[in-house]
Parts: C-alpha cells; structure tokens; sequence
C-alpha cells in the first residue's frame, strides 16, 4: 500500500477497506480526528468495544507492550482497534525497529492507527519519520493531513450549508472564512450557528457580521483599517476590546506589522513597475493573493517615506515587548498612536 489522500481514505473507511495499520498526521487537526472517529466506528462492535478497543497516549505504555496487544485475537469480533495517541516514536531507534518487524507480519484481525496530533511528523527532512512512514507505507495506510487552503474551506462550507438546507454563496463562504479563520472545526462550528439563525435561509455578510466571532487576523485587520483612515476613535474602540479579550501583545503587533510589510511591498512593487500577479509569486503568497489585492489599495493612503517609518515604529516596539518590563498593552497603544499621527501627517 502506499501514502493516499482524504478521498481515498474516506472511500476505503465506507467501503470497510480496512488495512492493518495507520499513520494520521499534518495540520489539521479537525480532520484527523474526524477520521480517527470514523475508523472507530465503522470497525468496532459496540456490543464488544470494552474487550476490543485499546487507547494509548504518548509514551505512557512500553510500545512493545502496544505490540503484543495488537497481536491478541479480538472477542467476538473481526477486528480489535488500538488507538496509539501522539506517541514519539521517533525518538527511539528500538521502537522503530519493533513497528519494521511487526509490519513485516502484521496481525490481519487488529487495526493500529497512529494518530499524531500534538507532534509534528516530517517525513521529508527528518529521517526517523521517513523510515517509520516507510514501514506503515509496507501494509497499511499514511495520510498527510495538510492545511486546507481558504478557498478549499469556503468550498466546504458551501456544501455545509447546503446539506443543512440553508444558502451560502461562494464569495460569502471566502468571507467567513476571512472573519473567522482558516481553522476548519472553528468555520464549521460558526457555521452551524448561522445555519440554525436562518433556519433555511440565506447566510450573507449581514449574517456573518451579525454573529461571527472574528479572529484575531480579522479584528485586527479591522483596527489596522481604522488607522488608515485616520480614525482614531475606531482604532483605539478596536484596540480596547482586544485587551478586553486578553489577546497576546505580540500576537497583535505581529498581524498589523504584516499588513504594513504587504503595504510596503505592493508600494515598491508598483513603483518599480511591477503588478500584483508577480509581487504574488515573488513573495509566495500563494492562495492568499487577496492580501496583495488590499495592501495595493491601502498603500495609496500612505507615502513610501510614511511607511517606512511606520515599520520602524512597528520593529521598535516589537523590540520592547520582547525586552523590556514595561506594560505590553500601553506599548501597543503608543505603537498605534504613532501609526495614527503618521496617516494624518
């Protein structure tokens, strides 16, 4: 067997295409346990889950041990399900060499799934997990679980709203996603609560800015559109329900320091005589080529002196948040008073 998709995964699960042994892993967390549940399930007998199901988290047990569990028959069942949760196998040169040997003869009546969800696998610069993917790639199933893109979320979230009987356009769907995030289970759950508003309806803008909860992205982009409008009042509104939230400082200074350097960028990019399409490329923005879309319509508010000088302003104060003991919210406040005072001159 070999590495496969989503699709390939979901149509093997519907069709009780069990292998012997799975290794979940990627950036999505929301899927791979979506799929954890759904191998669950479709393999166990609820009537015999206590003699059949086995869970182990982290390191707790010897993997050995984990081993000989998966090679005892299941009770009154085809198969026993042996959860193994975030264990670092690659952190053991024996541990590996157990699975190459198990995997060599596996038990056909237990099904193993490797499920990594706070560890991060590499299997492309870290030898260890290229060797552990190889010996599961032998018998049974590996799946990268990588992030999904913002429009590949907004095509989901269309087809979401859809099975639950409610209208949601694709641009809208693009701009929940923006509000809310680029995590799949938080657009899914903002979703439901917006299917159930409308009870069939349509979800539009007015209904995502009704009930959204915007992420910090989107907040403060919010605040970083007041500051170019030279509205005060808007940002410091924007700024003081942030601190009300208790959001991270830095975490902050780091989204609005973003939309100054896309800023710059689209600035001397046009000044150079470049377009948008080769600032996109040039900077790997990939599928977020919205971003360059606004900073080439924001920047025209500023001179390229002006910004300059706003990133200076955002560098230093990102130097004394991470040096010194002063108060983090009153060095953002003064950060975002400096940016004002440069917008109106």
């Amino acid at each position: 067997m070999a590495k496969i998709g989503e699709t390939e995964l979901k149509n093997r699960i519907k069709s009780g295409d069990f292998s012997p042994i799975y290794m979940l892993y990627g950036e999505e967390s929301y899927l791979k346990e979506h799929y954890v549940s759904k191998l669950k399930s479709k393999i166990l007998d609820p009537a015999f889950a206590d003699f059949n199901f086995h869970q182990y988290d982290s390191n707790k047990v010897p993997f050995s041990d984990i081993l000989n569990d998966a090679d005892m028959m299941p009770v009154m069942s085809s198969h026993s399900f042996l959860l193994v949760h975030d264990y670092p196998l690659n952190k053991s040169k024996d541990d590996i060499e157990l699975l190459k040997k198990y995997c060599a003869d596996p038990n056909e009546s237990a099904v193993i799934v490797l499920w990594f969800d706070n560890i991060e696998v590499d299997t492309k610069k870290d030898s260890k997990w290229k060797n552990i993917e190889s010996a599961v790639d032998k018998v049974g199933v590996c799946v990268d679980f990588e992030k999904r893109t913002e429009r590949d979320l907004a095509r989901l979230a269309v087809a979401k709203a859809k099975k639950a009987s409610c209208v949601l356009s694709s641009n809208d769907a693009m701009y929940l996603v923006s509000v809310v995030g680029n995590d799949i289970k938080t657009v899914f759950n903002e979703l439901d609560k917006m299917c159930c508003y409308v009870n069939g309806g349509e979800i539009n803008r007015e209904v995502i800015d009704l009930l959204a909860v915007k992420c910090l992205q989107a907040r403060v982009f919010d605040l970083s559109k007041f500051i170019l409008a030279g509205n005060s009042d808007g940002a410091y509104e924007v700024l003081r329900a942030m601190f009300a939230q208790k959001e991270n400082p830095i975490s902050v200074l780091s989204v609005i320091s973003s939309c100054y350097i896309d800023m710059y960028r689209a600035k001397c990019a046009l000044a150079s005589g470049e377009g948008e399409a080769s600032l996109a490329k040039y900077f790997n923005y990939g599928n977020r080529k919205w971003l360059i879309t606004n900073a080439v319509r924001d920047s025209k508010k500023l001179s390229l002196a002006n910004l300059r000088d706003a990133i200076d302003v955002l560098s230093k104060t990102d130097e004394m948040l991470k040096s010194t003991s002063l108060n983090p919210n009153l060095l953002l406040e003064e950060s975002v008073t400096k940016l004002l005072m440069l917008r109106n001159g």
